[in-house]
């Protein structure tokens, strides 16, 4: 079986660093040959809560896992219960719902959710690998549309999104168009109009930076709105270590620097 797509299995952040450096590459490299790029940012509801069992079940036996295996993963994700306990503050009473049978998901807080999740949308970026570059990190799907003109871009990021919406929605998922956005990147010496994109009766608005990963994204590639997020949290963290200085020994003050500075300017350094 081979997964396409950057998995989360042990969710390291150096894996989450080579989604984020995938992508930066990408539109570098675009911008260096003179390209238009744009990427379209999507946003599933509730994605591991809408896989379908069935579409899920089908997908591992196409991936060659079969027999003990499949019926193994079957008894995993089917016939799964739930309920809900209302209790009041005092804990004197307490309501429950009766027990309904789970129709779709995959168990979240488990190693095995996301990895299934991960199987469950594999077959995406095979999908578009023609006319798109995914860049997909477990439940976050982007996708890189690049052309040579910017009228061809706008007219194949609206044909990419219309068949990804469709994509996500003949698997079960749904896709927020409310809070699913492209971002076009530029030079600083190419002013980039906002437009926005229509598709089935919603707008997808165009932005000019865009929160990924922790990190702040913006048209120019430049890293001033990142740098401007974290430099009160590096304020926060200075402060901490001159305040604990009188009064702590050295290894505490490693401590505190490595938890609250070095941890935040050292996330995406590879960028």
């Amino acid at each position: 079986m081979c997964i396409q797509t950057i998995s989360w299995l042990q969710s390291k952040e150096s894996d989450i660093e080579k989604a984020v450096f995938s992508l930066t590459d990408s539109v570098l490299s675009s911008l260096n040959l003179r390209q238009q790029i744009g990427s379209i940012f999507c946003d599933l509801s509730k994605a591991f809560d809408c896989v379908n069992h069935e579409i899920l079940l089908a997908k591992l036996r196409h991936y060659g896992i079969r027999g003990v295996s499949l019926n193994w993963f079957e008894t995993y994700i089917t016939n799964r219960k739930q309920m809900v306990r209302i209790t009041t503050q005092s804990f004197k009473h307490e309501s429950f719902c009766r027990w309904e049978t789970i129709k779709n998901g995959v168990p979240q807080g488990s190693i095995l959710g996301p990895l299934l999740f991960v199987i469950y949308v594999n077959d995406l970026p095979r999908s578009i690998n023609k006319f798109a570059s995914p860049v997909i990190y477990a439940d976050n799907t982007n996708v890189l549309v690049s052309v040579n003109n910017l009228k061809d871009l706008q007219t194949k990021i609206d044909s990419t999104l219309h068949y990804i919406s469709d994509w996500f929605s003949f698997n079960g998922l749904i896709l927020n168009m409310e809070k699913t956005n492209m971002l076009k990147f530029c030079t600083n010496h190419y002013l980039n109009n906002q437009q926005q994109c229509p598709t089935d009766n919603y707008l997808i608005s165009e932005v000019t930076n865009i929160r990924f990963w922790r990190l702040q994204l913006d048209n120019n590639m430049n890293w001033k709105n990142h740098v401007a997020k974290i430099l009160p949290k590096l304020s926060r963290a200075c402060y901490a270590v001159r305040a604990m200085y009188s009064f702590s020994s050295l290894n505490t003050l490693k401590m505190i620097y490595f938890a609250y500075f070095h941890s935040v300017i050292n996330y995406g350094i590879i960028l």
